[in-house]
């Protein structure tokens, strides 16, 4: 029998954020399938109840083609009834999903299968945090890891008795934590925001199924975070030249770290695909930082492309050159300024 939240959600959608877009879904527990399109390439992802289980595109299966698709820009979605797909060969919580995919792309695809772990390892290498760097808010997404069950499933929360007690959703499957009688036990609670991975250590304190399934555990003593990105990025707009192929090309630097920038280049129509013969190339930028009067040149080498209609987004590390301690300073002075009005990308 078909789910009566099959039909809720319909239609073709373009300039959303697809991380928002499938927990939106998730909340409203919906039985539909995903399209999403880009240029040369479609996925699907199938969800019954809610649950993410099962995706596709053209050349990768299941959790793979998940990441693929949470990788692709400018993409357009579309939403139907998910028909025969309602096997769950993911098993995988969609905040799973979602910050293991952040790890990835901060990572330019490049990660071997060791670091791949470390989301879901019990002993990541947090750092203590301060009160002000992030707050427990009604209805965040949080992943729980049963400790003693080697089990991590995913939850909301929906209540806080501050010092106390945080009230969450109980994560399926609700019947078999109780048969096991996992009161009193160590858990390890995980929420992703803005490219850090906030996590607190708890204990369950109680499981009630009546009005509705909830579980109690200990107010967090402190929480802790891990940072995807070796450096925050903050967006600008900076007019830059870049030179390619012999020649200076106009561009803007769209957002800007310690370690690198990410700057949308012109590309001609004369270019043979410029996002894949500039990848891995160190190419000399100059710019004006704003406040500054004198021109700035510096090295780039290219991680990541991005092809546009008419331009290419480039991701760069900086190369510093021994001589270069003045254009560093100029750089780091910049970010220092932005970053207490700036939005963290």
């Amino acid at each position: 029998m078909e789910s009566e939240n099959s039909s809720k959600i319909s239609g073709r959608i373009a300039g959303v954020n697809i991380s928002s877009f499938l927990q939106m879904i998730e909340m409203e527990q919906q039985t539909c399938t995903v399209n999403v399109f880009i240029k040369k390439n479609m996925g699907q992802i199938f969800f019954h109840n809610g649950v993410i289980v099962d995706a596709s595109t053209r050349n990768l299966k299941q959790v793979d083609a998940l990441y693929d698709i949470l990788s692709w820009k400018n993409f357009i979605l579309e939403v139907e009834e998910n028909r025969d797909r309602k096997h769950n060969v993911v098993n995988l919580p969609l905040m799973h999903i979602i910050m293991e995919s952040a790890r990835r792309e901060d990572e330019n695809g490049q990660a071997d299968a060791d670091q791949a772990e470390t989301l879901t390892a019990k002993n990541i290498p947090l750092k203590t945090m301060s009160s002000k760097e992030f707050c427990l808010e009604i209805g965040i997404k949080l992943l729980v890891d049963f400790e003693d069950l080697d089990l991590c499933l995913r939850s909301t929360l929906v209540g806080i008795e501050h010092g106390k007690y945080l009230l969450l959703k109980a994560p399926v499957p609700f019947e078999s934590l109780e048969r096991d009688g996992i009161q009193g036990g160590e858990l390890i609670i995980k929420s992703l925001y803005k490219g850090t991975i906030y996590a607190f250590r708890s204990r369950l304190m109680a499981l009630i199924s009546e009005p509705s399934r909830l579980m109690f555990i200990q107010y967090p003593e402190r929480i802790e975070h891990h940072e995807l990105r070796a450096h925050k990025r903050f967006r600008c707009s900076i007019v830059a030249q870049a030179r390619v192929d012999e020649s200076e090309r106009g561009g803007v630097i769209e957002n800007i770290s310690m370690g690198g920038c990410r700057c949308a280049i012109e590309s001609f129509s004369s270019d043979q695909e410029p996002a894949r013969t500039l990848l891995q190339e160190t190419i000399p930028f100059r710019c004006r930082f704003p406040g500054t009067q004198k021109e700035v040149r510096f090295m780039g080498q290219v991680k990541n492309t991005q092809q546009k209609t008419d331009e290419v987004a480039v991701g760069v590390e900086f190369m510093y050159r021994e001589d270069s301690d003045e254009t560093r300073a100029v750089i780091d002075d910049y970010i220092r300024l932005i970053e207490y009005s700036s939005e963290n990308v």
